[in-house]
């Protein structure tokens, strides 16, 4: 009855063969003994499906995590859009003083303070 709830898998590694010869010494070596080779066999190869499903349940969530950072900067990304769209409209072109361009290629003094119309463009952001 006991030998209904086992299985048995059986390896035959060919000595003549230089990967099979090579595949068997490191797991005789790894194992301490040729008694204990089945035991470590066996350890081996739960180590290794465990290894492969830890690695899958990391990819599914490094892929979840790049689709929620996708979908937040697309939101970011509208939000900043409405704002900026918003913001024209309150801006008027009288606001912007010809002293700033005089031939196009000087930049504006820096100033400690946004125009007050682009405030509310701030504000809608965050």
């Amino acid at each position: 009855m006991m030998a209904e709830n086992q299985k048995s898998v059986f390896i035959r590694f060919n000595m003549d063969d230089k990967a099979d010869r090579e595949l068997y010494e490191k797991l005789v070596e790894e194992s301490g003994s040729a008694s204990s080779l089945t035991a470590y066999v066996k350890r081996v190869l739960d180590e290794y499906f465990s290894l492969n499903i830890k690695i899958a349940d990391r990819q599914e969530f490094h892929n979840q995590m790049l689709a929620a950072i996708r979908e937040e900067m697309q939101v970011q990304g509208m939000k900043l859009v409405g704002a900026l769209v918003a913001g024209i409209g309150t801006v008027s072109t009288s606001s912007i003083s010809s002293g700033t361009m005089s031939n196009g290629t000087d930049l504006p003094d820096v100033c400690d303070s946004l125009p007050s119309e682009l405030q509310g463009v701030l504000d809608f952001i965050g």
